[in-house]
This record gives structure tokens, sequence and C-alpha cells, in this order.
């Protein structure tokens, strides 16, 4: 699968909650930057707890909707960015529909292109600007 086709295919298993796979996407050794959570985590099992505990916080299923995908491809490398909305209805009765912005980096090897660094962030504005 290509890495395209791989961020693609993220919207049916996160609507469906299906984390094995979403973790399959990743590498062994993947480092993982995410908008929640530490500042940064390495691994497979990291990813896969990080997941569980997202679906588990909605009592519906989790609209992913992505935009403006950009993939280069050289080789054995890639890195994608895009944008992505994520909807639904939390256990708490929260609703949530945020904007979260993603870079990927894959790597292409023997068993196809796995994901080895993702960041994802959302806007913020820093305390201490002149908006403030």
């Amino acid at each position: 699968m290509t890495p395209e086709l791989l961020v693609e295919s993220r919207v049916a298993a996160v609507a469906a909650k299906d984390v094995e796979t979403l973790v399959a996407q990743y590498a062994e050794d993947v480092t993982l930057f995410d908008a929640l959570g530490p500042l940064r985590d390495t691994g497979q099992d990291v990813e896969r707890a990080r997941l569980r505990e997202w679906f588990g916080a909605y009592r519906s299923t989790i609209d992913l909707r992505i935009e403006d995908l950009e993939v280069v491809a050289d080789g054995a490398v890639a890195f994608a960015h895009y944008l992505f909305q994520v909807r639904g209805t939390m256990t708490d009765d929260t609703v949530v529909d945020m904007w979260v912005r993603a870079t990927v980096g894959f790597r292409r090897g023997e068993d196809g292109w796995k994901i080895v660094h993702e960041h994802s962030s959302v806007p913020f504005t820093p305390s201490g600007t002149a908006g403030d």
C-alpha cells in the first residue's frame, strides 16, 4: 500500500475503532509527536495504548475527514502532510469537532511502507504574545 493509501485508509479504521489495523501501519520503532501527551514517545506499543485510550473515550463512532493531503516519495522514503477533522461524542457527552495538522514520515522496507515518524498538532496562541 502506498503512503497516500495508508493515510486514506485511516478514515475507515478510525470509524471502526480498529486499533490493530492502525498499529500495523507503524514501524516498530516509530517516533511520535502527538498533539496530546508527552512531547515524544516511541514504539508501536505506545501507539496501541494511545489508540485504545482515544477510542475508549468516545461513545460514538469517530468521524475522521482528511483534507489537503500531499505526499512526496523518493526511493525508500516519503513524507506526507495534511489536515484532518475529528468529530464525535465522548463518553462524558462532550461533542468534539476539531481540526488537527499532521506530518508523517514513511520508510519502505521488505514489509512495505511503514510510518516511522508522526507529528500531530493543533493551533494555539502562546501566552505572552501581543494578542493577549
